[in-house]
């Protein structure tokens, strides 16, 4: 199942959706195999690619999922089931600032992937809801060399906020964040109390 989703993912990249990277990709499925999550939350869900992989590789998880654009909820639906997992994920409409605020209950693993510009906002949600050895996989967090380099004007507001999740990720003494330097950066965080 994993190789259909790898084609699958190749052809989502052929008509230029923002799909994870293959180093990040190999990455959080080795992730996920490592801590056998039961409850996945995945802010940008998109086309469901990297849900439909987190699902395959941990058998026992049920995955909410959070993804502002219809059209892009509407094609994971039909991943989701294509792969016959369905079931087990369910994806909240909207966006991500207004639903974080409101979302209840524990999850042991946390795939952050959606807007750059917003992670340090999420990080003061996700912390919360995450469970003590639990983790949050952060794609991006580099942002294409920027957040350690120079940043055209435009990208401010990403560096800063990438700038400032890293630091509440790595400073804070209840968590413990490896920086992984492939692809465009990924930082997974594990909350030890």
């Amino acid at each position: 199942m994993i190789e259909k989703l790898r084609e699958k993912r190749e052809r989502a990249r052929e008509r230029g959706e923002p799909v994870l990277r293959d180093e990040s990709f190999d990455l959080l499925l080795k992730t996920v195999e490592k801590y056998k999550p039961k409850k996945i939350l995945e802010i940008g869900t998109n086309e469901g690619l990297s849900g439909i992989a987190m699902l395959l590789t941990s058998k026992d998880a049920a995955l909410t999922g959070i993804e502002i654009d219809e059209e892009k909820i509407r094609i994971a639906k039909e991943n989701y089931k294509e792969f016959g997992l369905e079931d087990r994920a369910k994806i909240f409409s909207g966006d991500a600032s207004e639903i974080l605020p409101v979302i209840t209950g524990e999850y042991d693993f946390i795939f952050l992937d959606g807007p750059k510009g917003h992670y340090f906002e999420y990080s003061s949600f996700l912390l919360p809801i995450l469970k003590v050895g639990g983790v949050i996989f952060a794609d991006n967090v580099l942002y294409r060399g920027m957040v350690e380099g120079k940043a055209p004007h435009k990208h401010a507001t990403i560096k800063n906020s990438m700038q400032n999740y890293l630091k509440a990720v790595t400073e804070n003494q209840n968590l413990s964040t490896t920086l992984y330097r492939i692809d465009d950066g990924v930082a997974i965080t594990e909350k030890l109390k």
